[in-house]
């Protein structure tokens, strides 16, 4: 003992930033007793953050960053990224969410390097393990059902699991799954989310519509049936605006009132499809709250939804790769869980990127709306805890146990910082600009 407290010595009045390599040096369960309780928590304290954003591919690293950054310096948002490289991590930036003026939570953003849940999982668990936020969170892109889902749309997972996790016989695939909920707070202020007042929402032109229709005649679907119709025609421009694409010839209409595409429709549609490589800026998007299943690779089978509804899951919404090791990491670790992701395609063999920016921007306006909406400060300059993460740590003290760091933090209810709270009513989710 006598030589940990000489090393303690040695380093007294050394800037906060330097004690945890301190305690990694020289042995945290001996300092535990040496270094002062309020240094000790400091130091802790210094590196801690309320919200871990993980975004899997650069783009949907840099729409979350984009759309977390403030366009006024009162706020809603991000007044400026700092990257910050600790020792053990990788490398993330930080930021400080501010509303009207005044800090509301704490933000790290990153990303692994590679895509997928084998490399999402470590990366998260080590941020995690070492920022110990209250909240992880993920944005980005899927590939959406046709019969849900519209381009752009984002979808918020609930649930969410591993579609191929299992047994493979010769015949067919017996899915043993393990679905993560989402907390009922966060799922009802998704399911009673207007994104009308984001920067990437905006209702179409007719010209935008008549297109759209377009455009699911060329898919082989229906646009009467499809579920964005409402979004595209408004009640009573129905009629209207298929009497002017029959009139101009890019439909044709059978007997029992359906359109088909004609051939001139046909060359109209291929043509703008090539001609548009930016993609929207805005579309009347629609937020929904519904299954997503993970797998480890990239869907382009169209029948994968039929696949899918035979593992157990009547109805998936969503298909990708990572929102089930983000819950995951959040379950085993206490923490509250949020994953929203835009529709970029319909894991159809259509080579079709045009709304891959767009659907990771506006999930990334999704998520930080709902962060700003559920996560907040107390009037006493503190951040409130999250009731259900900290009632799952009082639960489960053998999780905290498996490691010698987790074992040793500070209460999420000290005197120094705390977790976020879920406030208010979430019914009230407000509309709110976000930067593009």
């Amino acid at each position: 003992m006598g030589s940990y407290r000489e090393k303690v010595r040695e380093h007294q009045g050394v800037p906060v930033d330097n004690w945890i390599n301190i305690m990694r040096t020289a042995g945290a369960e001996v300092l535990d007793a040496a270094v002062p309780a309020a240094t000790r928590s400091a130091a802790f304290q210094h590196h801690r953050v309320d919200v871990l954003v993980v975004a899997a591919l650069p783009e949907e690293f840099d729409a979350a960053k984009a759309a977390g950054l403030a366009i006024a310096p009162a706020g809603p948002g991000v007044l400026r990224w700092e990257e910050r490289d600790l020792d053990g991590v990788p490398p993330f930036l930080w930021g400080e969410y501010r509303v009207d003026g005044k800090p509301r939570f704490t933000v790290a953003l990153a990303r692994p390097t590679q895509m997928g849940g084998r490399a999402t999982g470590p990366f998260a668990a080590s941020l995690v393990d070492r920022l110990r936020p209250a909240v992880l969170a993920m944005c980005g892109v899927c590939a959406g059902n046709p019969a849900d889902t519209a381009l752009g749309d984002v979808v918020v997972a609930e649930p969410v699991y591993e579609w191929d996790e299992g047994r493979q016989l010769a015949s067919r695939f017996e899915g043993d799954h393990r679905q993560f909920r989402l907390e009922p707070r966060w799922l009802r202020a998704a399911q009673d989310f207007d994104p009308s007042g984001l920067a990437s929402h905006g209702e179409a032109s007719e010209e935008e519509a008549l297109l759209w229709f377009l455009e699911q005649l060329h898919r082989g679907q229906q646009p009467r049936r499809h579920p964005a119709r409402d979004a595209y025609f408004p009640s009573g421009t129905w009629q209207r605006r298929l009497a002017r694409l029959e009139e101009e010839g890019f439909i044709r209409r059978e007997p029992t009132g359906e359109a088909l595409l004609t051939g001139e429709g046909s060359a109209l549609v291929r043509r703008r499809l090539y001609d548009d490589i930016e993609g929207p800026r805005q579309r009347p998007f629609r937020v929904l709250a519904a299954p997503m299943a993970s797998g480890s690779a990239v869907i382009a089978d169209p029948d994968v939804w039929g696949r899918l509804r035979t593992m157990g899951m009547r109805n998936i919404t969503a298909v990708e790769m990572e929102a089930a090791t983000i819950a995951t990491v959040a379950h085993d670790r206490g923490l509250v869980w949020f994953v929203a992701k835009g529709v970029m395609d319909h894991a159809d063999r259509r080579e079709d990127d045009r709304y891959r920016q767009f659907a990771a921007r506006a999930s990334a306006q999704v998520m930080f709306a709902m962060l700003k909406r559920l996560v907040a400060k107390t009037g006493a300059g503190e951040t409130a805890p999250v009731a259900v993460a900290v009632r799952r740590r009082e639960r489960r003290p053998h999780r905290r146990a498996r490691s010698s760091t987790s074992a040793r933090r500070p209460a999420l209810t000290g005197g120094h910082r705390c977790a976020p709270a879920l406030v208010g009513n979430p019914r009230q989710v407000p509309r709110e600009a976000a930067p593009s």
